[in-house]
């Protein structure tokens, strides 16, 4: 026969990784780049000039001075002069303009 445990026995549950951790750390295991992975979004800059982004889900608001893009779980905002979207297909968007600013939001 087993023995019964009371409430005060039992141990607490410990907290497993998050999908996004759990990807980070297997890819990084693989040596793959975040960008490989599925749901993880890729931002490369070319000096202050250009940005092409990858994972992008849609477009927020876009002007001249300020443009933000939904890219999964964050929000990335664009500041600068004559911004402008010169590609936007497949999930990846290309930014030209004098960027000064760039920030995340979740």
């Amino acid at each position: 026969m087993g023995i019964l445990r009371g409430a005060r026995d039992k141990k607490p549950k410990k907290r497993g990784l998050g999908a996004a951790e759990t990807a980070l750390r297997l890819g990084g295991a693989m040596d793959l780049p975040p960008q490989m992975l599925p749901g993880f979004s890729h931002v490369e800059l070319w000096q202050n000039r250009r940005a092409v982004i990858e994972g992008v889900k849609g477009v927020l608001s876009y002007g001249e001075s300020c443009v933000q893009l939904n890219i999964g779980a964050l929000v990335v905002t664009f500041r600068g002069a004559d911004l402008c979207i010169q590609s936007y297909q497949m999930e990846q968007l290309t930014l030209a303009g004098a960027i000064a600013e760039v920030h995340f939001t979740s």
